[in-house]
């Protein structure tokens, strides 16, 4: 779905049905203010002066995102982690069983992030056949199908938040029509279940979503991988 804004009270049932929607209009938020609405929906962190990078921006832990992306516009610039003391970044590994093997298919990259005294949160996700086999660096072709072979993946990002004050709760989640995915880093030891549980993993995404579009260069501690059964 494109976008989903509630205003509270709701019920845990009335939200899960919503999001279920394919669109919720953003007309729900109208009564906010428009200096309100700014706050909520421009997102920026960071050396907002360095502009949209073209490239990734190497093995320093970092998470730059420029766009928009319907209501929202987006410049975060956090260019090196250990300096931000209000964001979080993680990197998350998935594998799929396939026969005998574990396939690696698929890998999000999540940012927490305080601005403007709302709490924020990102989640980008890739997936492919087996990225395993297309070891950095490796170009992907961004398209819409689930687990692609080939040099091919698809990106959806969901961004939520949820601002108190105001009783206002987002979640905004979008696949990626087209564009590219630039893997640049993948570092990690295996473990006992033979899947990587560490390491860092980085690149830089150029996405189009429709009309709108978004340029993301990151690089991200590993944190947590699973096994998809």
């Amino acid at each position: 779905m494109s976008l989903a804004t509630l205003r509270a009270p709701f019920s845990i049932g009335a939200f899960a049905l919503l999001l279920t929607c394919s669109a919720v209009p953003a007309s729900l938020a109208e009564d906010l203010s428009e200096a309100d609405r700014a706050l909520s929906n421009v997102v920026v962190a960071g050396e907002t002066g360095n502009g949209a990078p073209t490239a990734w921006l190497g093995e320093t832990p970092h998470f730059v995102m420029v766009g928009k992306l319907g209501d929202f516009e987006f410049n975060i610039q956090l260019t090196d982690m250990a300096k931000s003391t209000d964001a979080k970044l993680v990197a998350k590994r998935e594998y799929v069983p396939v026969g005998d093997k574990l396939t690696y298919a698929d890998f999000e990259i999540a940012l927490d992030l305080i601005t403007n005294g709302i709490e924020r949160s990102f989640e980008l996700e890739f997936e492919n056949a087996d990225f395993s086999e297309h070891l950095p660096p490796a170009e992907f072709a961004l398209q819409g199908e689930n687990f692609p072979a080939g040099l091919l993946s698809n990106f959806e990002i969901e961004s939520e938040w949820e601002w108190a004050e105001k009783n206002l709760i987002v979640n905004d989640e979008r696949l990626a029509s087209a564009g590219t995915l630039a893997t640049a880093l993948e570092t990690g030891e295996l473990n006992a279940d033979h899947i990587a549980d560490n390491g860092l993993i980085g690149g830089f995404v150029s996405a189009k979503f429709g009309e709108d579009a978004l340029v993301v260069s990151f690089t991200a501690p590993v944190a947590e991988a699973e096994i998809d059964d």
